[in-house]
């Protein structure tokens, strides 16, 4: 029952069977995991690198546990991105499953020179979208300005008011980071200007 109810919840999110199998989505009988969606992560190597999960009810507490292991030290999903071409990055897993397939997460909203994810993209010079929720504005502009520092390609996109990608369909995700605006220095002076008001 647990487990069926873990599969109700995910497709109330929105999630097709196809992206189950696509994030290797799982759940689990075992007692610090029941009523939990499991979400692995693979390094470039295949090698399981971070593990998150998500309480499907609200009364149950953490809702969310994670690996241990730090978080700038691992690229989420790194196995299935394809640095050639336009990297998606939300916040959090359940960002990243209403993303086109090449995506990752930060797992928060932190992202700098000391992280790995930081270094794939300057060593693969890899053009971003950045997709952070609305209350993390301030530190998605500080991220796009650091790669722009970097001679990075970055587009910033502007979620619809009282949203997050996570409570977004697949398609309404696509029309967002459609609509991402290239990042520069007159954009950066354009989103203050817009913040204050």
């Amino acid at each position: 029952p647990d487990i069926k109810a873990v599969l109700r919840y995910v497709s109330s999110r929105g999630l097709s069977k196809r992206d189950m199998a696509y994030f290797l989505l799982g759940s689990s009988d075992d007692y610090e995991y029941r009523r939990r969606v499991i979400m692995p992560s693979y390094d470039s190597e295949g090698r399981l690198n971070f593990v998150t999960t998500r309480a499907i009810n609200d009364e149950i507490r953490p809702r969310y546990v994670n690996s241990k292991n730090s978080k700038s030290e691992i690229v989420f999903n790194e196995l299935k991105i394809d640095w050639t071409k336009e990297l998606t990055i939300v916040e959090g897993p359940f960002d990243l499953m209403k993303c086109p397939e090449n995506s990752t997460c930060l797992l928060g909203s932190e992202l700098n020179e000391s992280h790995l994810l930081f270094s794939r993209l300057l060593q693969h010079g890899t053009p971003v979208v950045l997709c952070l929720d609305n209350d993390a504005r301030k530190k998605m502009r500080n991220i796009a300005q650091k790669m722009l520092s970097y001679d990075l390609t970055v587009k910033v996109c502007r979620l619809p008011e009282g949203s997050d990608p996570g409570s977004l369909s697949k398609n309404q995700m696509l029309d967002v980071i459609g609509q991402a605006s290239p990042w520069s220095r007159e954009a950066s002076l354009i989103d203050r200007i817009r913040s204050i008001g």
